[in-house]
């Protein structure tokens, strides 16, 4: 068995959608190891500055992390004043625009940013150096790991102890279920039907929580007792269409 699919198993055990948890854990992974060792390295810094910073949830999640981790934010500090320079670079050259010439502007900003962040002047960029040029590189990093592991997730769905594994697990979120459903319809189109017949089968219990999560907040029957499984039925929901996320940010509460 393959190391992925092992860490698939072991993700299966616990609460929610197991590509969600290691696509998580590869993303904290990644931020640690920026504020332990990388934070001065200058590879890590085109990186940053190529996507002006992170997106807001990765922004924020690298926040708390150090924050919560180290006790400062010596970390972000370093990395926000080296983004700041850059973006007060571009103002500046912004601010003289309309009294020197356009293409010496650009000329400037492509001195001023290096190559990795403005590789070459754009003039169809009204605001050069003001938007990154990369998307978050956590959420690539993020979205590439999901990939690996439900390529896994296939493969492993083959086998008998997997396949038992799945089933007492959560089961995938829809974003992760569609892309693990469009990898097996081509190439495996037994665990193709296996999969979309299991989450059709988790989605009718969900409804049915889900109705009698409604039903009991009606004045009528107040006095039902609320089982677990109805009491999270909504915030299930919520996890199934969007992917799950760190507790921090959400208003998850799977003790019933």
């Amino acid at each position: 068995m393959s190391w992925g699919l092992a860490n698939l198993q072991h993700a299966m055990r616990e609460p929610g959608c197991p590509i969600c948890r290691l696509q998580r854990e590869a993303e904290k992974r990644y931020l640690d190891n920026l504020l332990w060792e990388n934070v001065n390295d200058p590879a890590t810094r085109e990186q940053w500055a190529a996507g002006l910073g992170f997106c807001a949830r990765h922004a924020w999640q690298l926040q708390r992390l150090e924050a919560q981790r180290y006790g400062d934010g010596l970390g972000n500090a370093l990395l926000y004043e080296d983004l700041l320079q850059r973006v007060i670079l571009a103002l500046e050259a912004l601010a003289q625009e309309a009294v020197g010439d356009p293409p010496l502007l650009h000329q400037r900003l492509a001195r001023s940013f290096k190559r990795s962040f403005l590789p070459h002047a754009n003039a169809s960029d009204p605001l050069p150096g003001l938007q990154g040029r990369q998307r978050c590189r956590v959420c690539r990093l993020g979205e590439d790991t999901a990939q690996a592991y439900g390529e896994w997730l296939i493969e492993g769905l083959g086998e008998a102890d997997v396949r038992a594994s799945y089933e007492a697990s959560d089961g995938l979120c829809l974003p992760h279920l569609r892309m693990a459903l469009g990898r097996a319809r081509v190439r495996a189109p037994e665990v193709f039907g296996w999969l979309a017949g299991d989450a059709a089968r988790r989605l009718q219990r969900l409804l049915g929580d889900l109705r009698e999560y409604i039903r009991k907040h009606d004045w009528n029957y107040r006095d039902e007792t609320m089982r677990p499984e109805e009491r999270q039925a909504w915030i299930r929901a919520v996890a199934f269409f969007t992917g799950e996320v760190e507790n921090d940010d959400s208003v998850d509460d799977r003790s019933g």
